[in-house]
């Protein structure tokens, strides 16, 4: 299959379809194919259709020779220009607004972007490239070795906080383990301590004040007690 074809080059792969009988699947060129094409064409020694015609035979992904031979060459001219165009041959503009789209597809805070930077960060051998090489569960292992070194390398350190992601995703907070209900303080009137917070205050009087306020919450318990029996 052409998709496997476009696999082991490690390139994405791209169609152009002219008919229902004629397409053409193609990859794009490398930064250094490209750049030295481009010399080629802006030096006009060459043709730029002789450059377009060897541009797709670098990127069509099957065999030149298995196409027909009755297919016009204007077909293969058309699609290698339109290979340059794709592989670099942008303005300034569309190059700025493709980094920007690169931007939104790839978000910094994206929790795969975050484990890429963390495994690059911890081993700084590995290329982007070496990612797209690995399996998921390689990807994992990588990442989660990758913390453990720079928990012991990194001063403060902290791994990823996985349960916090867990909440924000799925919404699913754990059920807080229920409060004991503390049995009631048993209140004392100490009337050395309440001096000394006092202070100006007659200790006498706040003694008072403090009875009152005792008999008044008694006899409010013993109402709602009263209440509660007939109730019950």
């Amino acid at each position: 299959m052409k998709s496997f074809r476009a696999l082991e080059l490690n390139s994405e792969l791209y169609r152009i379809v002219f008919d229902d009988y004629l397409s053409f699947d193609f990859k794009l060129l490398k930064i250094k194919e490209f750049n030295f094409f481009n010399k080629l064409i802006k030096a006009g020694n060459i043709p730029p259709f002789f450059i377009y015609e060897e541009v797709f035979n670098i990127c069509f992904l099957e065999q030149v020779e298995l196409i027909p031979k009755n297919t016009p060459m204007g077909y293969i001219i058309s699609t290698g220009a339109l290979i340059f165009e794709l592989s670099g041959a942008k303005s300034g503009e569309d190059f700025l607004l493709e980094i920007a789209k690169e931007r939104k597809d790839r978000a910094p805070d994206s929790l795969y972007e975050h484990m890429k930077s963390t495994i690059f960060y911890a081993f700084s051998s590995l290329v982007p490239k070496d990612i797209d090489e690995m399996t998921e569960k390689e990807f994992i292992s990588n990442f989660v070795a990758a913390e453990n070194k720079l928990l012991k390398t990194v001063p403060n350190y902290q791994r990823m906080d996985l349960k916090k992601i867990y909440e924000e995703i799925y919404g699913k907070v754990e059920a807080e383990p229920a409060k004991e209900d503390k049995p009631k303080e048993e209140v004392v009137f100490n009337p050395s301590y309440e001096e000394q917070q006092l202070g100006h205050w007659e200790v006498q009087e706040a003694q008072q004040r403090f009875i009152q306020e005792e008999r008044a919450r008694l006899s409010k318990e013993a109402l709602a007690r009263k209440l509660d029996a007939r109730r019950g």
